[in-house]
């Protein structure tokens, strides 16, 4: 069994970009040694629209990356530099990265609101608009160890 984990996050303004941008780099580098990381992608869409799956080998392990220091410092700004903030997490029975339009379904209907400073309408009552760019997006796979 695999543990899922689905983030979207969409920046209130361009001017947290550069500054959002470092983070998630520093979170990649992290996420890509983390012991238990099995596959994930990310996908940057439409207005400012962050999304991330990351597939596991259980939520242990996704913990021991969400605590980390790269992570735990950009969930601090979150609430700043975002209007929207979303996750959700499931079990399955493979390791297969889902699909972002069933990724998008599910966060609609099971997602949990992350808390943000400054709520969009969307934000509001959970209505994010289904994923639009889907060009812009890379995998992860696991550095190899030394």
């Amino acid at each position: 069994m695999y543990f899922v984990s689905v983030t979207r996050l969409r920046l209130r303004s361009w001017i947290y970009l550069p500054a959002f941008m470092r983070s998630n780099e520093a979170s990649v580098k992290q996420l890509l040694i983390t012991p238990g990381f099995v596959t994930g992608k990310e996908l940057i869409d439409k207005n400012l629209t962050f999304w991330t799956i990351t597939v596991w080998n259980g939520d242990a392990d996704m913990k021991t990356f969400r605590n980390s220091i790269p992570h735990r410092k950009a969930m601090q700004k979150l609430p700043l530099w975002c209007n929207e903030a979303a996750y959700m997490h499931w079990s399955a029975n493979d390791a297969a990265v889902p699909a972002w339009d069933d990724v998008y379904q599910k966060l609609i209907a099971e997602g949990k609101l992350s808390k943000v400073r400054y709520p969009s309408a969307n934000q509001l009552d959970k209505s994010y608009p289904a994923v639009k760019w889907s060009k812009l997006q890379r995998s992860f796979t696991p550095l190899p160890l030394p």
